[in-house]
């Protein structure tokens, strides 16, 4: 009889593992579509949220490491009240381990400028994201590159 129970026990914990844990592309998206809504309506903290805890992002070409880092460094930007981020992700893949996987996408911000005026900014991005024991997937590293800036008027000219 403990030798059934065992058994059943064993098939039990083999099917829980099984197909609930295949990761698709499709989650990778509405793992990036919630961490930016977490971001539009939690600001730096919801942002933070969604990092590993030694995750990391490159801004103006210096990696921000850790949970902390992230939060000193941006945490400025999010108090500006004309402050907003927004992105989509486009494309992304999965390694064939299920735990890794990136998605690319494009950004739009918005900022108040030190002369007072409102900027905006437009680029791409690449999330890697990590799927966590929990199958969470987190952010370990987040890369955003602007748009290069439009060139002077009549700068093509020789």
């Amino acid at each position: 009889m403990s030798k059934r129970i065992g058994v059943m026990m064993v098939l039990a914990m083999a099917a829980c593992t099984g197909a609930g844990t295949t990761a698709t592309v499709e989650d990778l998206f509405q793992a990036d579509r919630a961490f930016a809504q977490a971001t539009a309506e939690q600001g730096v903290e919801g942002w933070v949220s969604y990092f590993a805890t030694d995750g990391m992002q490159f801004r103006q070409a210096q990696p921000v490491i850790g949970h902390e880092a992230i939060r000193a460094f941006l945490g400025p930007a999010f108090q500006d009240p004309n402050f907003s981020l927004t992105w989509e992700p486009e494309s992304g893949e999965i390694a064939a381990s299920g735990d890794l996987g990136y998605t690319r996408g494009r950004y739009q911000m918005r900022v108040t400028a030190p002369d007072g005026t409102i900027g905006t900014s437009a680029g791409s991005y690449v999330t890697i994201w990590r799927r966590m024991e929990d199958g969470t997937w987190k952010v370990t590293l987040d890369i955003g590159n602007p748009d290069p800036s439009p060139a002077p008027e009549g700068a093509d000219l020789p």
